[in-house]
């Protein structure tokens, strides 16, 4: 009797199984509106937002806040918040669930959790970037010329122009020739600007680079934004593929949690 209930069970729960670990084709997926669960206030949660991760039951979200620097992340001060799903009951933590080293792991990995060869290369240059005490005001800022060939800006707008041009280390992550991750001036933090799919989906989700909208790219490098997406930050798959979740900047310090719906 109780190998029949088992073998039902499997059986029910067969065609759910099979659909989380079918591969994302990135021409064929679609995606529901984004739906609105929370709101994240820096300033009363303190921080930033550094990881958000599902519950293995799909019900929850965790939002993780810094109050430090990536660069120092020992010395920061963390706190842990979950969020309701379905209504965007907020409730605080002690610590991080026991569930999040697993999830984390697979998300911020380097390489897809269903193939190395699917893996983000890293990039490290010096970008030369004009310093906040450059000529703000001088026709060289604004975009002029220098000299009398039809150029406005003194040669002396040019020379301190130049003075106030540094060095600055660029850290980028691509995928397929995509830019996943742009850490300017910054330590490389991973998952912060993508997450890889659950195991069989042969998918991640990343921030663009520009826009800031939510892409979801195939094994093959073929693409598809998250329409109405913007400013996005920690996308995050549901643990069954079929939700995407990320936070989106609102304003100077707030942020709201979104979620849209995922179908192949």
């Amino acid at each position: 009797m109780m190998n029949r209930y088992l073998a039902v069970a499997i059986v029910m729960a067969a065609p759910a199984l099979l659909a989380a670990q079918s591969p994302i084709t990135a021409e064929s997926v679609k995606f529901g509106e984004p739906t609105r669960v929370a709101g994240i206030d820096t300033g009363r949660m303190k921080g930033q937002p550094s990881r958000l991760a599902w519950s293995p039951d799909g019900k929850q979200l965790y939002v993780q806040m810094m109050d430090g620097q990536f660069a120092k992340r020992q010395e920061a001060k963390y706190s842990h918040h979950l969020f309701a799903v379905d209504g965007g009951k907020k409730q605080d933590a002690r610590a991080e669930p026991e569930w999040l080293s697993a999830y984390w792991t697979v998300k911020s990995d380097r390489a897809s959790p269903d193939s190395p060869e699917f893996k983000i290369d890293l990039k490290s240059e010096l970008r030369k970037e004009r310093t906040v005490s450059a000529p703000m005001g001088g026709d060289l800022a604004r975009g002029g010329g220098v000299g009398g060939d039809g150029g406005t800006a003194s040669a002396g707008d040019a020379l301190s122009a130049a003075y106030n041009q540094q060095g600055v280390p660029v850290n980028t992550m691509l995928l397929h020739g995509e830019v996943v991750g742009e850490f300017v001036n910054s330590v490389i933090v991973p998952g912060l600007t993508f997450g890889w799919g659950p195991k069989g989906s042969h998918a991640i989700a990343y921030s663009a680079n520009k826009s800031g909208r939510v892409v979801v790219m195939d094994a093959n490098g073929r693409k598809q934004e998250v329409p109405g997406s913007k400013d996005a930050l920690l996308p995050a798959w549901s643990p069954d593929g079929s939700k995407l979740a990320w936070l989106e900047k609102d304003g100077r310090k707030n942020y709201v949690l979104q979620v849209a719906t995922v179908t192949r």
